[in-house]
């Protein structure tokens, strides 16, 4: 485990699994983090070139840390795990969201009502650049869902609705330059926090890949503490918290 510490917060190189029991009970304002989704295959399409698109091959296998597992089963019971750490650090009225795949959410939704908190999402990331379609028998894949939670009661007081009504999408297109295989924009998540957390509060990811949310975290004047255990996306948060005039869509 290293620790890399910065005026408003703080990136481990770990496993999630190392820092989350070191975290306090209700010492957290905000979780907003991308975990794995189980969606990595070996499968690779590669699509022609028209007069609209360029030829790609489009890639399904996003890297090891989206396989570890024997079944789906060993899956939920790995989120269950880190959602119940997730819950205890979280304060009371605060609130959690975490990106999915959207064929796996209902298990998480009945196991976090059973600990005691009140789904409200979900919240959704619209694509104005979707990846076109390469197999051509679908419609094409314009967004990502993200869910959100809240911790016991909901309160107005943990919602800055001054800031003016929202829809619950935000349109941003893909990243680019695109750091990670799964990476989200800060447009997207300047929003959330925005509306979800106070300055100076504390924001946590304990699955940071390449640091959007603490990047958005420390653009808005919160704390951040971050978790990353891959040594590349390490080293990708350093440099973009070092350097944080970068605008990711």
């Amino acid at each position: 485990m290293l620790r890399f510490d910065f005026p408003d917060g703080v990136l481990y190189h770990a496993d999630a699994f190392e820092i989350l029991p070191q975290i306090a009970d209700e010492s957290i304002d905000l979780i907003l983090t991308d975990p794995p989704y189980m969606i990595s295959r070996k499968m690779v399409i590669s699509r022609s070139g028209n007069t609209k698109f360029k030829a790609k091959d489009i890639n399904f296998d996003y890297g090891n840390w989206d396989k570890v597992w024997k079944s789906k089963e060993d899956y939920y019971n790995w989120m269950f795990s880190w959602l119940k750490e997730a819950y205890r650090v979280l304060k009371n009225e605060s609130h959690l969201l975490f990106f999915i795949d959207k064929f796996k959410i209902t298990p998480f939704i009945e196991y976090l009502e059973g600990l005691g908190m009140k789904a409200r999402g979900p919240l959704l990331w619209i694509k104005s650049n979707p990846t076109p379609m390469a197999r051509k028998v679908s419609f094409t894949q314009a967004y990502e869902m993200c869910l959100w939670f809240t911790k016991g009661k909901v309160s107005q007081r943990r919602f800055n609705w001054e800031l003016g009504y929202h829809p619950n999408y935000v349109i941003a297109p893909i990243p680019q330059p695109h750091l990670h295989p799964t990476m989200k924009p800060i447009k997207v998540l300047l929003v959330w926090i925005s509306y979800l957390s106070k300055p100076g509060e504390i924001v946590l990811d304990p699955f940071a890949g390449s640091g959007t949310t603490l990047l958005a975290a420390h653009k808005l004047g919160r704390r951040f503490i971050g978790i990353e255990k891959e040594e590349e996306y390490v080293q990708i948060i350093l440099k973009q918290l070092q350097q944080p005039q970068l605008d990711l869509c």
